[in-house]
């Protein structure tokens, strides 16, 4: 596989194959899924919105279930899962005429994707170490963004050749790319090892290694993570500024042209393309900590900003909106590799997919959330909008300053985590920058958004 700037984790080739084969193919359909039933059945679009959400709530417990099932089996058997799920789901989408059966194939369809988010983060940790895991988390983010896009416009190609027809098509090949990026990870080779005693383990816990495993209660009583959880769940709000806030507020608030919103979506799907994987590398040297913590404060000057534009003319509007949305990207993208590396290279290694499972409910919570607040506020004006969101931003920020240091101390001593090693350095420590830019993993049991983009 051509190099293309990819971090060297070990067989790149299947691992971001897989990525770009089953994005592309979620990429083709994603414009036409709502419609798709629209298209096939007799219903509402109020009765077929109720069965997507139906599908969709009745698949959130499954998250808690699949982080269970990463550390019960292995996160490639969870994986590999997760696209067969999720070939079933869609693969019933053709005899979803009813209520009900829409309620399922969403279910299994939404199932899936928590399966993948659950174990996905955590194969990674399997395979790369240090910095290495921000770096790997933000080449897949490229990826996604990159074969989603190319994915949509094939769509729309297609559909202005075949009209209604072209959504059975590419249904189908979403279904087929499913089942191939499933193959590709089966034959991914992951290191089977069992975590012996931590390093810094009591002599007790060295002489009775057949005391309780830990599991869910370990996860839930570690309060610092789970503090941390809830706010980054508070600042996944501002990432429904590009798909969901923007789009009204730019039309029907500040009276822009229809077409803006496509416009400042494009930009930031493309900046996030070209520049995920070079600002990655540049923000290495920084704690991850401190990353996220920044930018939730670039979100609140972001939506500070938002409202600003809305005191200027329409065509000054268009080109100041263009930098505010940058600024935002920039947020984004500092922001989630980092995230998902600190959790990851955090969690207690038997108890890795709780931990990550639970970590990854922050954006389904959230997106229950989202639709409710952005409505209520969207009818209030531009004022409402900026300060609900951009507040919520600015306390997500002080929630992770005071959770995310003790979750993982970076640049400075605190607490240990329960679970954590305390036998040999961190990785996100200042000292350890350079061993964990190394090529190579140099241990490889150390520890690494919906097949959505974030």
């Amino acid at each position: 596989m051509i190099s293309l700037g990819l971090p060297r984790i070990p067989q790149r080739g299947r691992i971001f194959s897989s990525v770009f084969i089953d994005t592309f193919g979620w990429g083709l359909f994603a414009p036409l899924a709502f419609l798709y039933f629209s298209y096939n059945t007799g219903l509402s679009f109020s009765a077929i919105g109720s069965a997507v959400s139906a599908g969709t709530l009745a698949a959130l417990p499954t998250a808690l279930l699949a982080g269970w099932l990463v550390d019960r089996f292995s996160p490639k058997a969870v994986l590999v899962s997760s696209n067969l799920v999720t070939a079933l789901g869609y693969g019933l989408y053709p005899f979803a005429s009813e209520w009900t059966l829409i309620a399922v194939a969403t279910f299994l369809v939404m199932a899936g994707d928590r399966l993948y988010w659950a174990s996905w983060p955590v194969i990674v940790v399997d395979l790369a170490s240090g910095r290495k895991l921000d770096a790997t988390y933000a080449a897949v983010g490229t990826i996604k963004n990159f074969t989603v896009a190319t994915g949509a416009l094939a769509s729309s190609g297609l559909t202005v050749v075949l009209g209604h027809g072209a959504a059975d098509l590419v249904l189908a090949l979403n279904v087929v790319t499913s089942l191939v990026a499933a193959v590709l990870l089966a034959g991914v080779r992951i290191p089977a090892t069992r975590p012996g005693p931590e390093p810094g383990a009591t002599e007790e816990e060295q002489e009775n290694p057949g005391r309780p495993a830990p599991g869910w209660r370990d996860a839930f009583t570690d309060h610092a993570f789970t503090g941390f959880c809830f706010f980054f769940m508070l600042l996944t709000f501002a990432w429904a500024l590009p798909s969901t806030i923007l789009p009204a507020y730019a039309v029907e608030i500040m009276e822009l042209p229809d077409w803006t919103p496509a416009l400042f979506l494009g930009i930031n799907s493309v900046a996030i393309m070209l520049a995920q994987m070079p600002v990655t590398a540049r923000v290495s040297h920084v704690p991850r900590q401190r990353l996220i913590v920044r930018s939730g404060l670039i979100f609140v000057v972001v939506f500070t900003g938002l409202y600003l534009v809305t005191k200027v003319p329409a065509t000054t509007a268009i080109v100041v909106l263009v930098p505010v949305m940058l600024t935002f990207t920039l947020g984004e993208m500092i922001s989630l590799p980092a995230a998902n590396a600190l959790v990851a290279s955090s969690a207690p290694a038997a108890i890795r997919g709780r931990y990550m499972s639970l970590f990854q409910l922050s954006w389904a919570v959230s997106g229950l959330f989202i639709p409710l607040l952005a409505g209520f506020v969207l009818d209030r004006g531009a004022l409402w909008v900026c300060a609900a969101f951009g507040g919520i931003a600015l306390l997500a920020a002080i929630g992770i300053q005071a959770t995310a240091y003790r979750i993982a101390p970076a640049d400075r001593p605190g607490p240990t985590p329960r679970g954590a090693k305390t036998g040999a350095p961190r990785p996100d420590h200042p000292s350890d920058e350079a061993a964990s830019l190394d090529p190579e993993p140099s241990e490889s049991t150390r520890p690494v958004s919906t097949k959505d983009v974030t």
